[in-house]
């Protein structure tokens, strides 16, 4: 048996029988520190928007998360074949993707508007549950969680692109109202396909606003609205002063003598006299 009283004797023997020039006994020390440290972390996933839906969205989060190593032997035990070398950061690399696989795999429990309108809630039901229990199977007591962040960005450029549509839409999902979140986002997308899609787009339409469904009732016989009568077209009139210029251009122009526009002068003189 090995111990540390008997192996410079055990050095020794070995030195003379074998001829080894150090000795053969060799150990990496790792200091494992049991005060609490902070992590950070970032994800990105898909869940579905309601309980009652199908329809899936983007769903972002970020925050922080507390721990300390609670068994440093369970510890080492289950961290030394998941990274290459036990440094600092390897292990801080091999717990942030392990906080973030673990928090992607819980949400996928709740949906869009859980999250977004129970985030303390869920956060807090996560971080009790399977997340601690995952933790501690590695030696690794959770301490606690914030998220400091959360967004879903397909719904929140749809805000950006139409604020009539997206704000109320954002609104809904505050209030967990899925049917109402459901209702705007058809009629977005129904929208969109029209611009897009003729058939594809009249067919949206159809599902997001079903009144357009109702069979429309025959409307009772109307008479046929009284023909006008046609008039005769109003020629355009000319006044005495615009028929003057345009004789004193013409004989300006020279199409015309200086006899010729006198007379013509006359003429038109006399005509609006008689008038």
């Amino acid at each position: 048996m090995i111990t540390t009283q008997n192996i410079p004797l055990l050095t020794r023997a070995y030195n003379l029988v074998m001829g080894y020039g150090e000795t053969p006994f060799k150990a990496n020390i790792v200091y494992v520190s049991l005060k609490q440290f902070r992590g950070r972390f970032g994800l990105s996933t898909r869940v579905k928007l309601g309980p009652r839906t199908l329809y899936m969205t983007e769903l972002q989060a970020y925050g922080e998360y507390w721990f300390r190593i609670a068994d440093p032997v369970l510890f080492l035990t289950q961290i030394a074949g998941a990274v290459q070398r036990i440094d600092t950061q390897s292990v801080t690399e091999f717990l942030r993707g392990y906080m973030v696989q673990n928090l992607i795999e819980q949400l996928s429990n709740y949906t869009a508007i859980d999250v977004y309108s129970r985030l303390g809630e869920v956060v807090s039901k996560i971080k009790t549950g399977i997340l601690y229990d995952a933790f501690k199977s590695r030696g690794i007591e959770l301490i606690d969680i914030r998220v400091s962040g959360i967004s879903l960005p397909q719904l929140e450029k749809m805000e950006k692109e139409d604020p009539t549509y997206g704000l109320p839409l954002l609104l809904a999902i505050q209030k967990g109202d899925e049917d109402k979140a459901l209702e705007i986002i058809r009629t977005v997308e129904s929208l969109r396909a029209l611009g897009k899609a003729p058939g594809a787009g009249i067919l949206g339409a159809l599902i997001a606003m079903p009144g357009l469904l109702q069979p429309i009732q025959p409307a009772p016989p109307q008479q046929p609205p009284p023909q006008p009568q046609p008039t005769q077209p109003q020629q355009p009139s000319t006044s005495i002063a615009d028929k003057l210029r345009e004789l004193k251009k013409l004989l300006d122009d020279g199409l015309i003598t200086q006899e010729e526009y006198e007379a013509m002068r006359k003429k038109i003189l006399e005509e609006f006299t008689r008038k």
